[in-house]
């Protein structure tokens, strides 16, 4: 067990660093959580727990100084959890949760500690010691990998055999339970994501989509392409009301003059 949630620990610490350096897509859970399973040897159930988790958070993202919950180690230790303690999805759901607030806090005491990090990079450069500032930036980035790392080893390494003694006791219906509830987690996060994208005019697109893919039965590529196509002609058209609009006012705007002045009709 210890083995196991070491290199799940890894994974996680290098996923943080993908997240503040060349942003590869680990950070997102789906990535995160797919590559945890390969590593325990069930790519399936890690494909499942981080596809749910991935819907979860779709609507979750950084907004100026706000820091959101940490979706790498809730990710990477829900498909951990779920599969080392045999929970599957519902277990794997209900772990990754807390643990991304909890991170969250652990995450906002780090940035907080790489900003002093910035402040002393700076009398360097004052000081003309530029040497010492290539040392700043691998312990900033230390930083941010232990950050992910030593969490996520501790709830792997004594939350599985604690999520596994739970579920012994826990009734068949009330993980029958579990599983219904956590199937309706990702309606939540396109509720969210939904909520930020859709304006006024957007609902009449959304209402058509469903419509084509309920109704009509259209394969998700096929309602790709007319989304295309009605995107491009709803774009035509307001370009096009928008001149006409500014042709009609600038056809109004006529000087007449007579004795006493001159006046805009």
């Amino acid at each position: 067990m210890i083995f196991k949630a070491l290199i799940v620990a890894i994974w996680a610490g290098l996923c943080a660093l993908d997240q503040f350096g060349p942003h590869l897509g680990f950070r997102k859970p789906l990535l995160a959580g797919v590559v945890v399973g390969f590593l325990l040897g069930d790519p399936g159930q890690g494909l499942i727990i981080a596809g749910t988790l991935e819907l979860l958070w779709l609507g979750t993202n950084n907004v100026g100084a706000y820091q959101p919950p940490d979706v790498i180690s809730g990710a990477v230790v829900g498909v951990a959890i779920g599969i080392l303690s045999g929970g599957g999805e519902a277990a794997g759901v209900a772990v990754a949760v807390p643990v991304a607030l909890l991170v969250q806090q652990l995450s906002m005491i780090i940035m907080t500690t790489n900003v002093s990090l910035v402040h002393t990079a700076d009398k360097i450069v004052q000081s003309g010691e530029f040497g010492k500032i290539d040392k700043l930036q691998y312990l900033g980035g230390l930083f941010f990998f232990l950050s992910r790392a030593v969490p996520v080893f501790i709830s792997v390494w004594l939350g599985a055999p604690a999520v596994e003694a739970a579920l012994g006791v826990i009734p068949a219906f009330a993980l029958t339970g579990l599983t219904v509830a956590s199937k309706l987690i990702p309606a939540v996060g396109l509720a969210m994501l939904l909520s930020m994208m859709l304006k006024k005019n957007m609902w009449i697109f959304l209402t058509l989509g469903f419509a084509l893919a309920t109704f009509l039965q259209i394969p998700t590529v096929g309602i790709a392409i007319f989304a295309l196509a009605a995107a491009a002609l709803y774009d035509i058209l307001m370009n096009r009301g928008g001149i006409e609009k500014n042709g009609d006012s600038e056809e109004s705007s006529v000087v007449v003059a007579d004795g006493e002045g001159e006046f805009d009709l």
